[in-house]
């Protein structure tokens, strides 16, 4: 029976000896399972706080397209990963950035519902909701893995700079297209200056400008001629759309198209046929010569008007008296002859033309203290030995349909034209305003916290 006991007691002992061994072991693996995870816990938060280190100093990379969308965010380090930590390089890590409804961070696909809510579309290419999961895997001995996770918010900011350029001038001759000057012109007066809206240029050494003479295109000339500055890229200059119909009000005279004359209410009445004009084939003219060639008045002309005579209000050579009379025309005006002439109306508009002016005899428009505006929708010729006393605005339409026909098609001044002005119809201020994009910076914020993703 004794042997028996100390048998028994035996097993029993070596029972417990067995259990208090094994569960030794256990409890040895469980704790160096523990000090392997912390050690991929630690190595996980190390490659967070480094990722976000680098991240919020980054502003100059879309994160989520700078990586290709791959996940992959070495571009922030100087070596490729697993990142090591210590020198035996049991622990690393590996940092990834995702979109937040990408595929690869759910073990399910999310649902309709749940996009919807994210403000995103499941495409993991594109991001709308600008926000993005940054996700740092530790790794450890024994195959341990342990994930941390940070929600990443960023914000777009395009740089733009406004610059607004202010342009006040009042030029003799402002042409909102190319202007090409040749001969011996001569502009003199106290706003005597020329601009340009595209490109300038001035040939032979004949010429003279007492003002400025600027472009906002090039300007080539082979001398300077000015008494101010001369040269291209200047601000260019708003030119007025210009409509012969918004001066009908303005008219004491109408000529149709169908040749018939109406003088407007409260006109004087014509003391000549037709006011000394004559129709033929869609165009009005004069053609007489001295006084008593034409009536004085603002004649609206439905069609083109052409001035082939000498008309004045009487005098001879140097003394003859300029004939008020004003054209405004829906078609071209030409103007052949040696007219003497000074505005009619009391907008003191010399031609108003849908279409082209053409000037290229020997008109005396200067002969006269009040300064004449002409305005011209299409295109302006000048040649011969024309003098002008005003201003001319050239808006350089290049196509007014069936309203009007061209007989010029590039602005042109040849010839030994004289203008005289002195800035009467104000100034012209113009605004520019350009502006220019500047580089895009990102700005990256942590707002949320994830674990195990």
């Amino acid at each position: 029976m004794a042997l028996i006991m100390v048998l028994l007691l035996l097993a029993v002992v070596s029972a417990l000896a067995t259990g208090l061994t094994m569960n030794g072991q256990m409890e040895v693996a469980m704790a160096g399972n523990e000090a392997t995870y912390a050690g991929a816990r630690a190595a996980a938060e190390a490659g967070m706080n480094r990722a976000i280190a680098g991240i919020v100093a980054n502003t100059t990379d879309d994160l989520l397209t700078t990586f290709n969308d791959t996940g992959d965010a070495s571009f922030l380090l100087t070596e490729a990963p697993p990142y090591t930590i210590g020198s035996s390089g049991q622990y690393s890590y590996v940092i990834e950035i995702f979109d937040d409804d990408d595929p690869v961070l759910y073990p399910m696909a999310l649902t309709e519902a749940q996009l919807t809510a994210m403000g995103e579309d499941g495409d993991p290419l594109t991001n709308i909701n600008e926000r993005m999961i940054l996700r740092v895997t530790g790794l450890g001995p024994n195959g341990t893995v342990v994930r941390v996770g940070r929600i990443l918010e960023s914000n777009v900011n395009t740089e733009t700079s406004t610059t607004t350029t202010t342009t006040i001038t009042n030029p003799a001759l402002l042409v909102a297209g190319d202007l090409s000057i040749s001969g011996s012109i001569d502009i003199t007066g106290s706003r005597g200056n020329v601009h340009a809206n595209g490109d300038m240029t001035i040939s032979g050494g004949g010429w003279s400008i007492s003002g400025d003479a600027t472009a906002a295109g090039t300007f080539t000339a082979g001398q300077d001629n000015t008494g101010g500055v001369q040269g291209g890229g200047r601000p260019s200059v708003t030119v007025p759309h210009i409509d012969a119909n918004d001066y009908l009000e303005l008219a004491t005279h109408i000529l149709h198209a169908d040749g018939t004359l109406t003088t407007v209410a409260g006109a004087p009445a014509c003391t000549l046929v037709n006011c000394g004009w004559s129709f033929s084939g869609g165009t009005w003219s004069i053609t007489g010569n001295g006084n008593g060639a034409a009536d004085s008045g603002t004649f609206f002309v439905e069609g083109n008007a052409t001035i082939s005579g000498n008309p004045s209000a009487g005098g001879t050579g140097q003394n003859r008296v300029a004939l008020p009379l004003s054209v405004i025309a829906t078609g071209s005006i030409q103007v052949t002859g040696t007219p003497t002439l000074r505005p009619h109306n009391g907008l003191a508009l010399q031609f108003v033309t849908n279409g082209d002016l053409v000037v290229s005899g020997n008109a005396d428009l200067d002969n006269t203290i009040v300064e004449g505006q002409s305005l011209v929708r299409e295109q302006i010729l000048i040649s011969g030995n024309p003098d002008l006393r005003g201003q001319i605005i050239v808006q350089d339409f290049r196509d007014c349909g069936d309203s009007c026909s061209s007989v010029v098609t590039a602005n042109a001044i040849t010839g030994n034209m004289g203008i005289i002005y002195d800035g009467s119809f104000g100034d012209l201020i113009s605004e520019e305003t350009t502006t220019v994009t500047g580089p895009t910076t990102y700005f990256n914020n942590i707002v949320g916290w994830i674990e195990g993703m």
